[in-house]
Formats: structure tokens, sequence, C-alpha cells
């Protein structure tokens, strides 16, 4: 009797085992050539789009992929979301989610020329105490900012940059950017980290796009900026990939896991090693003569790059500097932009309109022939009042010349005089009654200002209705400029405290097009959060005049309450540090107003939030300035000075004989010479934790 191979059936045929075996040996060997084939793209991907330093063709590149895509397809086990064949999968987005950043994606302050950029160094040596810092210069890429986030090298969300503190998720999007490394060239990558970079079109792709839809009769695409812009925020990621976008990485956000840089010029090098695109544009100067000169020539040859540019960005190269230095209300100190002068163009400007606000104010603006200018075709522009009107003698049917200020607000500079001559066009008059309610127009000479005083009026109330549901104010997501005017109009809301009767509406808010029961439900669920906010936001969106958001602040922080505040004289309210005379009498003359009087009191009914956290008040730090200086090794800067002011300080960017004390780490010479000099104590971070440990917890 012979016995029977156990893996063989009786016909010699391979056993249901030994095929899996085979099968197993084949995943194997797949694994392993999908590994090798994932590391050969990466690198050559790396070569392309980072170094500009390829070692193979476009065909031998593109057999590699298609190897890579044929082992997935029989093996869809080894797929991985990091894979480079997986930079365009799924379905279209319905919306785009939100994505709160972690650290804010600021905004920069402007220089023209070098006189600004010689006031700005200027202002920084000051806040140190010393010159002895470098420079880091590049273009100013006219594209749109993003931010990448990786959490064990694989890129993990990409978000815009939103307002600054809140953007849309785009990772869909991001993934087929080829530029963008969805891992990591590192051997040990950090457990999380953000980088921030700029996506662009360049002008040969932007130019084969529109050369494609010219040929299929289509409208054209207007600019490469607002190109690359729409692109990203295409619901269909297939869309994105087919528009040929690309990056630059400017800036190392956070990180997590792994010992940060110590300069910014390190930063960009160790992200070059990490596979990102780094502008090879950019250079490190020690003076600020240099970067001017760096600035200039860019300025002369920006038409040679392969992409748009609107200036330079210029930073302070030392980290701890850049910490040292922080933000001033939404720009950092430690940057600048040297923009380009405005492009200008002339036009026929048809007629000269009027814009009512939210305080009622009549603003002239143009309308004007579309015309291409600074990157963007513009049909409208500032013309700032009348008396601008009246000192440039600008008239309708005068031919203009247009410009965008900083690239950014179209405005008239002025009329073609040349061009009026034989035509006898009327000079601009203000309306003697409001283009949208009839009421006849007051004038306040003191303040070169025309206005409606009638607050019933439905422009007044819509503009106002979107400045308190703003995100610098009340932040009540999903109301916006048509929301606001279409609830105005249909007389759903009159005054603001109505927002908060809205959901007592809800079957005729349903009759409304493109208004559903999702739509209904996320927006009454971010009103009743609204009534939580503290004081201050709300302070910000009754649209108090002259009061922003440190004034509010302030003014909710001193006071602690609405009825206190309501309640205090104009002497009181000046007695606040950094509140003057004018801003105490427009606060106190807000409250005794009739009918803001009685609109706080509809908000309290609805159940509004009327104080503010006042925990600071009665702080340790009360009344204290406090300096720190050097690195700290338990805080960040913005940690520190956020601390400090929780705690009722003040937290000073300089040593004076004020001082409370300078808290010092390691470094910081100057500051520390100088507290020493003036007799200031000078603390270390052990001693400020014994000190005040009962309140760091």
């Amino acid at each position: 009797m012979t016995v029977s191979d156990p893996i063989s059936d009786a016909a010699g045929a391979p056993s249901e085992a030994q095929r899996d075996l085979e099968a197993q040996r084949d995943l194997e060997t797949a694994r392993e050539r999908v590994d090798e084939l994932r590391g050969l793209i990466r690198y050559h991907d790396h070569r392309y789009h980072t170094l500009a330093q390829p070692e193979i063709g476009d065909s031998q590149y593109d057999e590699l992929r298609r190897e890579l895509i044929d082992l997935e397809t029989r093996f869809p086990e080894l797929i991985t979301p990091d894979s480079p064949t997986q930079r365009v999968a799924g379905e279209p987005s319905v919306e785009f989610d939100s994505v709160e950043h972690r650290d804010p994606m600021l905004s920069l302050s402007n220089v023209f020329g070098r006189e600004e950029l010689t006031k700005w160094h200027e202002r920084v040596v000051r806040l140190l105490e010393h010159d002895d810092f470098g420079f880091v210069c590049e273009p100013k890429i006219d594209g749109l900012a993003i931010s990448l986030i990786y959490e064990n090298g694989s890129f993990a969300i990409g978000a815009t940059r939103g307002d600054g503190y809140r953007g849309e998720n785009i990772t869909p999007n991001l993934r087929t950017i080829d530029a963008i490394p969805l891992k990591l060239l590192l051997p040990d990558p950090p457990q999380g980290m953000e980088v921030r970079g700029e996506v662009y079109m360049s002008k040969a792709e932007f130019a084969r796009l529109n050369a494609e839809r010219a040929e299929a009769g289509e409208q054209l695409y207007i600019n490469p900026r607002n190109t690359a812009a729409g692109s990203l925020r295409q619901l269909d990621p297939k869309v994105t990939a087919s528009r040929g976008l690309d990056l630059f990485v400017y800036q190392l956000g956070w990180l997590d896991g792994t010992p940060p840089p110590e300069r910014h010029s390190e930063a960009m090098a160790w992200l070059k090693d990490a596979g990102f695109p780094i502008n090879p544009l950019a250079q490190r100067f020690d003076t600020v003569e240099e970067v001017a000169a760096f600035c200039e020539q860019w300025e002369e040859r920006r038409d040679e790059l392969e992409y748009e540019i609107d200036g330079v960005v210029i930073k302070i190269d030392s980290l701890e500097l850049q910490r040292q230095l922080g933000t001033v209300g939404r720009d950092p100190r430690w940057a600048t932009a040297w923009k380009f002068p405005a492009e200008q163009a002339v036009t026929y400007l048809k007629d000269i309109a009027v814009s009512v606000g939210r305080t009622g104010v009549l603003t002239p603006f143009a309308v004007l022939e579309p015309v291409f200018v600074g990157g963007a075709m513009v049909g409208m522009a500032t013309l700032h009042n009348l008396a601008h009107i009246q000192e440039l003698d600008i008239r309708a049917k005068d031919d203009v010349i247009v410009q965008r200020a900083g690239d950014v607000i179209p405005q008239v500079v002025g009329p073609v005089l040349s061009r009026r001559a034989g035509r006898r066009l009327r000079k601009f008059k203000m309306p003697e009654v409001c283009p949208v309610c009839g009421t006849p127009v007051q004038h306040d000479p003191e303040q070169a200002a025309y206005y409606c005083p009638n607050r019933d009026c439905p422009v007044q109330i819509a503009r106002t209705l979107e400045h308190y549901t703003g995100r610098g104010a009340l932040d009540i997501e999903g109301f916006g400029e048509t929301l606001s005017w279409r609830l105005v109009e249909l007389g759903f809301v009159e005054t603001l405290s109505d927002l908060y009767a809205l959901p007592n509406r809800r079957e005729e808010l349903l009759e409304l097009d493109g208004i559903g029961e999702k739509t209904l439900d996320r927006l009454f669920a971010n009103l009743e959060a609204s009534k939580r906010q503290p004081l201050h936001r709300l302070l910000i969106g009754l649209s108090i005049r002259h009061v922003g958001g440190e004034t509010a602040r302030a003014l909710a922080l001193n006071f602690g309450n609405m009825e206190t505040l309501r309640n205090a004289s104009a002497e009181e309210i000046e007695a606040i540090d950094g509140i003057g005379p004018i801003v105490a009498e427009a606060v106190h003359e807000h409250f005794q107003d009739e009918q803001n009087a009685a609109l706080v009191d509809r908000l309290i009914a609805a159940g509004v939030r009327m104080d503010e956290d006042v925990s600071a008040r009665g702080g340790p730090f009360e009344g204290m300035s406090i300096v720190a200086t050097g690195s700290l090794s338990r805080w960040s800067r913005n940690e520190i000075e956020n601390l400090v002011k929780r705690l009722g300080g003040r937290f000073a960017g300089a040593v004076s004989k004020k001082t409370a004390f300078v808290l010092a780490g390691d470094g910081g010479g100057s500051k520390r010479e100088k507290a020493e000099t003036l007799g200031v104590e000078v603390i270390d971070e052990d001693e400020f934790v014994e000190r005040y440990a009962e309140w760091l917890d």
C-alpha cells in the first residue's frame, strides 16, 4: 500500500495547502518588490520635484509606476494610504470639514521699499536691543497657503489657511500634488509635525489649461493664483489632479517628538532632506542692506520666473528671536513682506455708486469697465470718500487709472484728464437720501461722513447681522452675507435678538430654497452655542463705535459683566489703561441710547451670556509689568505670555523702571543686563515656580 503525498491529491495535483503555501510565497515576493518600487518612486520624486535633478527619463519612471499599480491590483491587501498610487482615490466630497490650526497661520505686515524696510528693521532692533541677527529671504509666491500635518512620517491632514485659525480640510486634493511627499524621507521621522507651504500654478500650466478651455469654447480663467485656489477646492480630487499644481514649502510649523532646529534656515534644509520642495532662490543675509538689494533684484526680474510672485518674504533667521519678538495683532513682528509696486491699468469709469455700511455710513465706489490689473479682473474699486473724489476731480464717464494697492484692494488713482477734453462731465455729489431706504442723509462735518440715520434700514441690519455672526464676534458658523440678506429681506430678522427666535420659525425657514433639515440643525446648534460666548465677544458683535477686539477685552475684563459696564460713567471707562476720552464717550453713549439698551435687554431675555471670565482680576500679577528673556525650558514664548495675562499682568517686550521682574532662561544677555542696571529683579524658572506654584495648576 502506497502512502500518498499529504499535500497532493489523488491525481497528483497540488493540494489546497500547497496552493496556499505558494500563494503566501508569491505575496511575500510581491511585498518585497512593492516596498522596493515605492522607495524608488519616492527617491525619483524627490530628485525631480525637490532637487530638480532627475536621474531617469519619463518613460522609465512611468514603467516603475505601472509595475507598482499591477502588483497592487493583484495583491490589494498590499495597498497603503501612503503609496504613490493612492494620490487620487475615493469619491467626490459633498463638502469640506473644518480644521482648527494648532498654531495660527498669521498674515504678514508689508513694506514698500527701502525706507519702510529700514523702519521695520529699526523696530526689531529696538525690541531685541541688539542687531546681531540674520535674515532669510525668498520670493513671495502668489498662490494659496496650506498646512500639511504628518504623523509618524506619513501625510495625515492637509488644510487651507482659512481665517488663520481655522481652515478647510482638503487632504484628498492635496494628495494629488506630486510635490507633496506622502511619506517623509527620514530614517527616524518625528511623531508629529506641521509644514506650511504655498500651492501655485505655473505660468506654463496656466497657459496650457486656458488653451484647452479656449479650444473647447469654455470661459478662460483669469489668473494662475485664483485658478490654483479654485483647483484645490474642487469637491472631486480627480479635477484637482488634472490641474498640474505645484508647491514650495516655506516654514516648519510645530514639531512633536524631535528637538526643534535653532534657525529657520536649518529647518528649511531639514525639510528639504525630508523630501519637501524648497524654493532654490531663498537666501540668508547678515545685513538689511543685502536684504534690500535682493528684494530690488527680484522686483526687476520677477517676469523671468516660471511662476507669479508679488513680493519677497523676509524673516529673522533665529527661531528663538522669533519667539521673543512674538506677534502684534495677526502679524508676526519677526517677519514682513516687501511688496512689489501695484500694477496699474486705464479703464472706463461707468458710474460712481454708493454703498451703505452697518453703521449707516455712505461710501462711494467706482463701477468700472472690467480690466485686468494686478493679476485679477477688476470691475469695482474704492473711492474712499467725497473729499477724495473732489480732491482728484474724479467724474463718472471718465477714463481712470486703476491699481490694486498692495496687490489687494482695487482703487482709482485718478482720471486721465487728457481724455476728458471736450466732454462736459458732471461733478459727483453725495445723494440726499439713502439709496436703500430713502431716508434723508445726514452729514457729520467733523468726520467728513455722510450717513443714513435710519437704524431700521435693511442694509444696516443685514451688515450688522453679518458682523455679529462673524468669527471675530459671536462666531455663529453657517451665516454669511447671503443668508443675512435673505433673513432681513424676508422679515425674519429685524434686530439682532430676532436671531435667537429663529428656531421658532423652523417650518417657515424650511420652505426657503437651499435650506434643509440638516442645515437648520447645524445653524440652530451654533446659535445656541453662541449664547455661551464671553462678554468681550458680544461687545465686538454689538458694533459699538471705536470698539475693536483689544478694547472689547479691556472693557469686559475691567467691568466683569454687562450690568456694571452699562452703568459706568465715561470717566470710569476712560480710567481703563489704553482707553481715551473719545472711545470712552462712544461706549458710554452707546449704552445710554434707548434702542441699544432695549436690544441688550432682549439678548439677556434670550439667554445670551453677559459676563466675562475675570479670574485674572485679583491674580498675583495684577498691575505688574513682566518681561521674559532667554530660552525657557517649561514654556514657549506664547505660553508664558498667555500665562502672565491670565494671571492679571502685562507682558512687556522691553525692560523699564516699571518692570516688576524679569523671568530669565538661558541667554537673554541684553535684557538681563538692563534689568541689573535699573535695579529690576531677575528670577529664573525655578524661583518663578516656587513663588507662584498655587497659580500654575
